[in-house]
């Protein structure tokens, strides 16, 4: 049973589903947006400050909230529409590398024996290299018309009936983990407001078929990391030669790639790190967080394929290049 731990996730996606499309098919966000657009002068000022909002969240499943959110102001099919995968995908990835409440910057804190801002000054680098990345892409390969913003001005009043519940739902999320009780409520608030009981239509049941394909693969392979973790443990390689440092980068982008897990790469650089020396280690995060990155057993990249209908040559386009500025950066910093 082991194997179908966090299947439960897939409720939230349901319930996600449902309220994003009663949203966009209600038009219940318009108002925020064309206030913002107002404000900035542009659509895609309403996408970067949505996608950051959403991006932040400190919340399992972000990557399904902020697609909710995207989704929106996302055209119903088409390339445009592929565009808001990507900018989904970037906008909540980032967070890995400087939340204090994840495991991934908990973890290094920890095995380092470093405060919150040592390890800001230490990654600093790769949160510019990115910041600066998505910035491009979102201002270079996004374009106005990609982005759905309706010339409405409506009423004060539909911010406190629409928009409020929603961010309560997530705060509520935040507070107790519970998604029955946040999301659950909020496709039924939706529901209740807008007269819609016909709701099965929202639901995109290949994205949760293949999601829950994933979490069970996923959590068949993180069962057996004790092998991988054997190997590297085990070795005699010598990170001072260009074969050694090689075979040991093979080593961990692999076991990343096919781990597929934040909790997983990160362990994995730490462990790499301790065994071959912490000068090392900055060169290890990068290639594992990679490896994290463009996994195939990652699910948020099956949630933005299947909900956006983002090409997977599309996403290791644009990941591809990330991944180079990260690799870089942590070559530079390493070496």
């Amino acid at each position: 049973m082991q194997y179908f731990n966090e299947i439960g996730y897939l409720w939230m996606i349901i319930f996600i589903m449902i309220s994003a499309g009663i949203a966009k098919d209600n038009r219940f966000f318009d108002p925020l947006y064309h206030y913002i657009k107002k404000v900035f002068k542009s659509n895609r000022s309403v996408l970067v400050i949505i996608s950051a909002i959403g991006g932040m969240l400190p919340i399992h499943g972000r990557v399904t909230v902020s697609a909710g959110l995207i989704d929106t102001m996302a055209h119903k099919d088409g390339p445009r529409r592929q565009k808001m995968g990507i900018v989904d995908y970037l906008a909540t990835h980032h967070y890995y590398m400087w939340s204090p409440i994840e495991k991934t910057v908990i973890l290094p804190m920890a095995a380092m024996g470093i405060t919150y801002t040592a390890w800001v000054q230490m990654i600093w680098p790769f949160l510019a290299g990115s910041f600066l990345f998505i910035g491009w892409y979102i201002y270079t390969q996004v374009e106005e018309q990609d982005i759905v913003i309706t010339e409405t001005l409506g009423d004060i009043g539909n911010v406190f009936k629409y928009i409020i519940p929603m961010f309560l739902s997530i705060v509520n999320y935040i507070l107790t983990d519970n998604y029955y009780l946040s999301f659950g409520a909020l496709a039924l608030y939706y529901m209740v407001i807008s007269k819609t009981w016909k709701v099965i239509h929202y639901i995109n049941w290949q994205v949760i078929f293949i999601v829950g394909v994933v979490i069970v693969l996923s959590n068949y392979l993180k069962s057996n990391e004790e092998y991988f973790q054997s190997l590297i443990i085990g070795s005699t390689i010598d990170p001072s030669t260009l074969v050694g440092m090689s075979i040991i980068t093979c080593i961990g982008f692999l076991s990343s790639f096919i781990m597929g897990s934040s909790g997983k790469f990160i362990a994995f650089a730490i462990l790499l790190s301790q065994i071959f020396g912490s000068e090392y280690f900055l060169w290890f995060f990068a290639v594992d967080y990679v490896g994290y990155l463009i996994s195939p057993s990652h699910k948020c990249l099956l949630i933005g394929n299947r909900y956006f209908g983002t090409p997977f040559l599309t996403y290791y386009k644009v990941l591809g290049l990330w991944s180079l500025v990260l690799l870089s950066v942590g070559f530079f910093l390493t070496f």
